[in-house]
């Protein structure tokens, strides 16, 4: 008994490969990627954030609600959310996005977001810092969302403290924030 290919024979198994494999996703038997909300203010209320109202509180304008932080060549620095990683988290997170909705006047008025990571015996020295940088696209002089993914590092623990504020780094016309948003991604 003999064997007979053909042409068509052959250029189907081309396109039955190329099929098969259609079907198949990068991520396809992977988890989906979760997300875990664990910080999230409109800075209508400030527990947490500061003892006193602070003068870098304004109702200039906002993205929701009345209230919004500014900083300018004056107040340099927002209020800074601080706490220890272990009120956040029960484990030890590997991934954080940090989110805000900001309005910032033109690509010259710097100001960054900064999320830092520190032993709580020497908070002024953290081991970790990373940026969100809000000039680097448009639009300008309206609302705009910014976020930035963190990979945290191995050495984190439950004590580890946390602290994230907005910082004018060379803004000459004052820059606003609100909505920040803190999660976990795992």
């Amino acid at each position: 008994m003999t064997t007979t290919t053909t042409k068509s024979g052959l250029l189907a198994l081309p396109l039955l490969l190329l099929l098969t494999m259609a079907g198949c996703h990068p991520r396809d038997g992977r988890a989906e990627t979760k997300q875990r909300e664990l910080m999230h203010t409109s800075f209508e209320e400030l527990v947490g954030w500061a003892p006193e109202i602070p003068p870098t509180l304004t109702t200039e304008k906002a993205h929701s609600g009345k209230f919004a932080v500014r900083v300018d060549s004056r107040y340099q620095y927002s209020p800074s959310f601080r706490t220890q990683l272990g009120q956040l988290c029960s484990h030890r997170p590997r991934r954080f996005t940090l989110s805000a909705w900001v309005w910032v006047p033109s690509f010259k008025d710097d100001a960054v977001f900064v999320l830092s990571l520190a032993n709580p015996a020497d908070p002024d020295h953290p081991f970790y810092s990373k940026n969100v940088y809000l000039t680097t696209s448009g639009p300008f002089q309206e609302w705009k969302q910014v976020s930035r993914d963190f990979d945290l590092p191995e050495t984190i623990n439950s004590q580890t403290l946390l602290t994230i504020y907005l910082w004018n780094s060379s803004a000459g016309d004052p820059v606003y924030a609100d909505d920040w948003q803190l999660t976990e991604l795992w």
